[in-house]
């Protein structure tokens, strides 16, 4: 199920990772029926994450926010799964926010 994933941290620190997927079974009120997926993580976990992706990856230089997204995209979601990277998250209890809705 492809998503076209993408990962972006916006101004105010927040990283998501998000994707659209056409959906036949939902429409909205325009007549989309795009679904958005995605997760997101506050600006105060990032840092945990960092720290995590610094364990998992010690080859790589996690130096600011570009290379936190740089990492996410390379290895989660082009090699690997969101799902991937939702139960790493789990296991050391970084929290995020799963959401869905039409796009």
């Amino acid at each position: 199920m492809k998503k076209n994933w993408q990962v972006k941290i916006n101004q105010d620190g927040t990283l998501f990772i998000h994707g659209k997927k056409k959906d036949s079974n939902v429409i909205d009120l325009f007549g989309q029926n795009q679904v958005e997926y995605g997760l997101c993580i506050y600006a105060h976990y990032l840092r945990p994450l960092r720290k995590l992706l610094n364990r998992l990856f010690p080859k790589a230089t996690i130096k600011n926010l570009e290379a936190i997204e740089e990492i996410i995209r390379d290895e989660f979601l082009r090699h690997q799964s969101v799902s991937a990277l939702k139960s790493l998250l789990d296991e050391e209890e970084i929290p995020y926010r799963s959401y869905s809705n039409v796009a």
